[in-house]
């Protein structure tokens, strides 16, 4: 499996490329609109055509390349069911796949962050054939390297739904990878580590707001965080929403 995570260059956005080389196909996932000529660049020197394009939920802090992406590549866009885009995409539910080779992706809907957040389940044939283990996991925005996503991006608090959605993560076994969506220098959440990379076990034991187990002490605690609210995320959710060209 080829696996590249991409960082922009502000705003500690990541973006995701992988896939199976004897497919020949990639999924890009969360592409950043100013990172289109990279990720086109990449999937030429791999020789291998983007056939799957997904944000795991609609981005507040900058915009999208997922639907120019999808009208360059001709690639399916993927969103989660209850999200509100108004451009043409395939609509996918907690629990369903998407398999190209090698390589299979799991979707697991974990609400908080936004009501559309979804969470990818990386499997790899060619190292579990029965597909049964996930090796990765890229958690949106939903669990940070360090932290937890903000949960007042659509003017609505939505503690008790992220607790839920990390416990769903929590129930993961400790090997698995997390790649998240953003690191350091995000708006999208609080304290998070420059470090692009952890596992469910690492984050268990020394992410304070993931390893919180009672749901009312969770809740109390984010409650409690505040957070600037950049005059922007309103434009670009609405943007993202209608797809940019």
């Amino acid at each position: 499996m080829i696996f590249r995570q991409i960082l922009a260059k502000d705003g500690g956005c990541l973006t995701y490329v992988f896939g199976c080389t004897q497919s020949g196909e990639l999924f890009v996932v969360d592409p950043k609109y100013e990172l289109i000529d990279e990720i086109l660049k990449l999937s030429d020197s791999l020789k291998m055509r983007i056939g799957y394009i997904l944000d795991t939920h609609t981005h507040a802090d900058h915009i999208s390349g997922a639907r120019k992406l999808g009208s360059i590549t001709g690639a399916n866009v993927y969103y989660h069911e209850t999200s509100r885009v108004r451009f043409t995409v395939e609509r996918v539910g907690d629990g369903e796949e998407i398999r190209s080779g090698n390589t299979k992706v799991k979707i697991m809907y974990t609400p908080g962050h936004t009501p559309d957040s979804i969470s990818l389940l990386i499997y790899d044939r060619r190292r579990d054939e029965s597909w049964s283990e996930p090796w990765a996991v890229l958690t949106g925005d939903t669990l940070f390297v360090g932290s937890v996503g903000r949960v007042d991006i659509v003017g609505e608090r939505s503690e008790e739904q992220l607790f839920h959605s990390l416990r769903k993560l929590k129930d993961l076994p400790d090997y698995v990878e997390i790649y998240p969506a953003h690191t350091s220098g995000s708006a999208c959440g609080f304290g998070i580590s420059g470090k692009p990379v952890s596992t469910i076990g690492f984050e268990r034991r020394f992410n304070q707001l993931f390893a919180i187990e009672d749901k009312e002490t969770f809740i109390k605690r984010m409650a409690l965080t505040k957070m600037p609210r950049p005059m922007e995320f309103k434009e670009n959710i609405e943007r993202n929403q209608e797809g940019v060209i």
